[in-house]
C-alpha cells in the first residue's frame, strides 16, 4: 500500500470512530431530554446536567465525523496533491 492508502484509511478510522462518538453523544442527549422533563413536570428542581452539552458538542462532531468518513478520497487528495499519482 502507498503512503496515501495509508493516510486515507487512517482518516476513515478517525471518521468512524468520531460517528460513533457523537451518535453515543446524541443518544445520550435524548434519554437526558426524557430524564430532565420529568422531574421539572413535577414542579421540583433537576440537579442533572444540562441537555444542551450533549446537542452541542454531539451535532458538529457528527458533521466532522461524516466529512471525515465520507470525504476521505477527497482528503487524502487535498493531502497529496503535490505528488503524481500512478
Amino acid at each position: 500500500m502507498k503512503p496515501s492508502e495509508y493516510f486515507g484509511l487512517v482518516v476513515r478510522t478517525i471518521g468512524f470512530l468520531i460517528l460513533l462518538y457523537s451518535l453515543w453523544d446524541l443518544w445520550s442527549g435524548c434519554e437526558m431530554i426524557l430524564e430532565n422533563v420529568l422531574p421539572l413536570s413535577d414542579g421540583g428542581e433537576s440537579d442533572l446536567p444540562s441537555v444542551f452539552y450533549y446537542f452541542a458538542f454531539g451535532i458538529p462532531m457528527f458533521v466532522v465525523g461524516a466529512i471525515c468518513f465520507f470525504l476521505a478520497d477527497g482528503i487524502v487528495k487535498l493531502a497529496y496533491r503535490g505528488q503524481s499519482g500512478s
